[in-house]
């Protein structure tokens, strides 16, 4: 899909333009990507932009797109007396629920917004890069829930350019502003089947590390873990080591050692121990922001008292 198709100008401004509510809407765009359609009587979905206007046309692009819109339409502005009047080049359609939208401010303090779909986020195959540095951005990848591999930093660069040479990634073509980003402004989009990607992507990355293209720091002989028999016995044998590998990496919702007790819990007349009080405060923050959550421990130890408390 051609992004460029006409030379943009002053004069001939790149544009989105959306009917909401029997009124049609248009602001500039600085930026924009989207996924090519599957059918040629369907639109093209919307990845990300970054669009400008008055408050009105910002809210309603916002609304249009978390709702799930149809209408978007992507084209060039023709500057007329008063106005541009809009010359569409193509359709879009956005995701309904899949967009995080952030305010932003470019030339001469002009308000603007930039909206980007969940899998331009970690949460898909699309791989964002404001600080050209896209090797970070697919170490994120490939480190978060979907592949779970653990790479180094200092590996980041290596496996970008062995992914390029596979085809296992690839530059996404999209449209930006140059002007707006002088420092450079990419999308990247790995290859893996959806069945298989995870055994893909854990194949190569085994790969290198047999084939020495990825080193470790520091180089062990692989006695301590050919001892190991079980799974219960590796945990014990490294459980200080996984302990301090997860507190880097994930910072959780309630520190018993730093975070108080929900002062509600001391209300109610069936009285908790201080642990027991702890994980319901805990509970209770995650069920503030989901509908779900799991409490796992052995019997007796009071978890039918906890989620009831947690709940109310």
């Amino acid at each position: 899909m051609e992004l460029n198709k006409v030379i943009e100008t002053d004069e001939n401004p790149k544009m989105i333009e959306i009917y909401l509510e029997q009124a049609w809407q248009s602001a500039f765009c600085y930026a924009l990507a989207v996924e090519e359609p599957k059918h040629e009587w369907q639109g093209a979905k919307l990845l990300m932009t970054i669009i400008a206007g008055n408050d009105s046309t910002l809210q309603a692009m916002k609304a249009a797109v978390d709702t799930g819109s149809g209408g978007l339409s992507f084209g060039q502005g023709k500057k007329d007396l008063t106005d541009y009047k809009f010359s569409q080049e193509f359709r879009m359609y956005s995701d309904k629920g899949k967009y995080s939208k952030f305010p932003i401010t470019i030339n001469q303090n002009r308000k603007a917004v930039a909206i980007v779909h969940d899998d331009l986020l970690g949460n898909g195959d699309y791989i964002l890069s404001f600080d050209a540095d896209p090797g970070e951005g697919l170490r994120q990848i490939l480190g978060g829930g979907k592949y779970g591999l653990n790479i180094l930093p200092e590996w980041k660069d290596i496996i970008l350019n062995e992914f390029l040479r596979r085809g296992c990634i690839e530059e996404f073509k999209f449209y930006y502003d140059s002007a707006l980003f002088p420092d450079g402004f990419s999308i990247y989009k790995l290859n893996f089947s959806e069945e298989t990607g995870e055994q893909e992507a854990d194949d190569i990355i085994s790969e290198m590390i047999s084939s020495g293209m990825l080193k470790f720091p520091k180089t062990g002989t692989g006695q301590a873990v050919e001892s190991i028999e079980d799974l219960t016995q590796y945990m014990t044998t490294f459980m200080d080591d996984m302990v301090t590998k997860v507190s880097n990496k994930v910072t959780p919702g309630h520190d018993p050692m730093t975070d108080a007790i929900h002062p509600q819990i001391s209300t109610y007349k069936r009285e908790l121990f201080p642990v027991q009080s702890h994980v319901t405060t805990a509970i209770a923050k995650v069920l503030k922001k989901q509908k779900v959550a799991l409490i796992q421990g052995e019997m007796s130890t009071g978890s039918a008292a906890r989620s009831a408390i947690s709940v109310a």
